[in-house]
């Protein structure tokens, strides 16, 4: 049976309908912008009435809001599934930089990127959407990593938001801004192991507790 939530009014919201819609929201969202998408477009571009469309969200900013959430949570939560590994943190943070690189570098986020810097001035709404959903999350679960880490004793970090967002970014050296701005069209998977064993290495000169 498919397991269905309730909206204040008492209507039932199927999961799955849910997703189909978002489905369509993102088809619309990346090849028209955020100022070109319309509630009609996405409605049609999913299959469902507009009527039921509004059922799920309430208007074109709160479906860009989930849309944004779901996007981030579906293409990360690899890399963040790997912070709850047991090994020693200097591995997991290797495999998380791993993971957490290649989905910077991936078509999608890249196209969502792009969309939400093209679209933020005039909205900058769109702009705190995607930073709520998307890095704040990323810093949030790393953070969460980290205290696990500082209270077994492998790591001595007093700012802990500060230090998950220092890894964040020297995972990313210059490869996201060059993919973002088409000089690359990927990174090798050489070139990613480079650069991450780099970061796992000046983080833990920095942040070890036995540096």
């Amino acid at each position: 049976m498919t397991n269905l939530a309730i909206d204040e009014a008492g209507t039932s919201l199927n999961p799955a309908k849910r997703e189909q819609i978002l489905l369509g929201a993102q088809a619309v969202f990346l090849a028209r912008g955020y100022e070109g998408a319309s509630m009609s477009l996405i409605a049609r571009e999913a299959g469902v009435s507009k009527g039921t469309l509004y059922v799920y969200f309430d208007n074109k900013e709160a479906l860009f809001a989930a849309f944004m959430e779901s996007a981030c949570r579906l293409q990360a939560g690899r890399a963040f599934e790997v912070l709850n590994r047991p090994e020693p943190v200097d591995q997991v943070l290797s495999a998380f930089g791993h993971e957490f690189l290649r989905f910077l570098l991936g078509d999608h986020v890249q196209s969502v990127r792009r969309l939400v810097i093209g679209e933020s001035k005039k909205f900058p709404e769109l702009g705190r959407a995607y930073y709520d959903t998307g890095p704040r999350v990323a810093n949030d679960r790393l953070k969460e990593f980290l205290k696990r880490r500082v209270e077994t004793g492998e790591l001595d970090i007093d700012d802990l938001s500060l230090a998950a967002t220092q890894f964040l970014n020297l995972c990313q050296a210059d490869l996201v801004l060059m993919r973002h701005v088409n000089v690359i069209e990927t990174a090798t998977p050489q070139r990613i192991a480079h650069v991450i064993e780099r970061a796992v290495w000046l983080f833990l000169k920095g942040y070890g507790a036995h540096r």
